[in-house]
């Protein structure tokens, strides 16, 4: 005995009509091959199909999705049968499954768009060029996004049931989560927008096209985290207005998936305020973004010292490998010539400590040019001790902030791992 299947049912139908399968495609919208598939049961229309097949062929849904027609003294507007209903839940299986692959599209628009803002911004200093890039993909992934989530929503329009209520569950979430993915990837872009602010380095202020934008360890985190909760905060807004208006039915959760949603906030509550207070206690020891506060200065208890230590010539030397001041003075080129005498630079940059008051406390020639900055005493000892930093304080200060947030970027990965391993253990299965 011949088995019935929707596909020789459609077949059947197709000979009885007269039409040829070119002739059905072109009625339906979709390929002959697509309707050859359909006959050998190598596949199944869409489900937004169903309704307008049976039309076509004068039948009704249900008779089409088990492949025959309906007893004789079966009543017109009697329920689905179960192999009709068998062949919905498989149709709705295969829409979300197709709905979820086409959702990837959309994701990997939005992470092409990321790497494309990412590498103008790093590689070209191009950052708002790069954000203007990568915005043009988050609007592609929207976009397709957006389609293919209304195709899904209209296969199942005027249907009812438990079986098309979790289907119509499980597509809004998987658009939940594609668009909360190109919104925190997009968020993570936005501060490229800082380029639009000149930057003025040694008097010079850079073109807005060519600035690059670097944040710190902390600053990326902050971003990424406000990303995260708009995100969160966004989708169950949206969820409730959807159970609000009836579109979503409400969900119902267990004793055990409460407790376990509970579980979930506590533990990221508790994460999230560790994460804040390692990051204060590591911006606390590396002085908060100033560098200059984790160097070691030469101290000078009275003035002359201080001035006969900066008059001596010492040309600057970078990335942490400055001279000390020689004992003799380093001979100098000349600046300018003025009336055949050479004028040196020594010659002509002088600088001065003063007091509250303004009054000059100390003046000096600054030639050791090794010395990037120096700080007074207190006011009550006379302005003393003069502490002088030099460039190779400077960069061993960057060396031990660098190693203190590497220290630091270790605790924040224990702590996210001890944070998912108490949930994991924790939580009712």
């Amino acid at each position: 005995m011949e088995k019935k299947t929707m596909g020789s049912f459609l077949a059947a139908l197709r000979r009885a009509s007269g039409m040829t399968q070119k002739e059905l495609a072109e009625r339906l919208n979709v390929s002959d091959k697509s309707v050859s598939r359909w006959e050998r049961d190598d596949g199944a229309p869409d489900l937004a199909l169903i309704p307008v097949i049976a039309e076509v062929f004068g039948v009704t849904c249900d008779e089409l999705l088990r492949g025959e027609r309906a007893a004789a003294g079966e009543e017109q507007g009697a329920q689905s049968t179960p192999k009709g209903e068998q062949q919905k839940k498989h149709l709705l299986a295969a829409s979300l499954s197709r709905f979820r692959s086409r959702c990837c599209i959309a994701l990997a628009c939005s992470f092409g768009g990321f790497l494309v803002a990412m590498a103008f911004n790093s590689a070209l200093d191009r950052a708002l060029l790069g954000f203007f890039l990568g915005a043009v993909f988050f609007v592609a992934a929207a976009a397709v996004e957006t389609v293919q989530l209304n195709a899904a929503l209209l296969a199942i329009h005027d249907e009812e049931g438990e079986d098309v209520d979790a289907f119509r569950r499980a597509v809004v979430r998987g658009a939940e989560r594609t668009y909360g993915a190109a919104w925190v990837l997009f968020a993570c872009t936005l501060p490229l927008l800082l380029a639009f602010h000149p930057i003025t380095v040694n008097g010079f202020t850079l073109s807005r096209t060519g600035v690059g934008i670097s944040l710190d360890f902390w600053q990326a985190a902050l971003v990424l985290l406000t990303a995260l909760v708009t995100g969160v905060l966004a989708v169950r807004l949206v969820e409730r207005r959807l159970v609000k208006k009836r579109f979503l039915p409400p969900e119902e959760k267990t004793e055990a998936q409460r407790k376990n949603d509970r579980l979930l906030r506590t533990t990221a509550l508790t994460l999230c305020a560790a994460l804040a207070l390692s990051t204060f206690a590591a911006r606390a020891l590396v002085g908060f973004g100033d560098t200059r506060l984790l160097a070691e200065g030469v101290e000078f208890t009275d003035f002359d010292s201080f001035v006969r230590y900066m008059r001596k010539p010492v040309e600057p030397t970078y990335y942490g490998d400055a001279a000390p001041a020689p004992d003799t003075a380093a001979a100098e080129s000349p600046l300018y010539y003025e009336n055949d005498t050479p004028i040196y630079r020594s010659q002509t940059e002088g600088a001065t400590i003063e007091d509250d008051n303004g009054n000059v406390l100390c003046y000096f020639i600054w030639r050791n040019r090794s010395v990037v900055f120096w700080r007074t005493g207190p006011k009550a000892d006379g302005y003393l001790p003069v502490t002088v930093y030099t460039q190779e304080a400077m960069s061993l200060a960057q060396q031990k902030a660098k190693h203190i947030n590497m220290v630091f970027y270790g605790v924040y990965a224990v702590e996210v791992v001890a944070a998912a391993a108490y949930y994991l253990r924790k939580r009712e299965k």
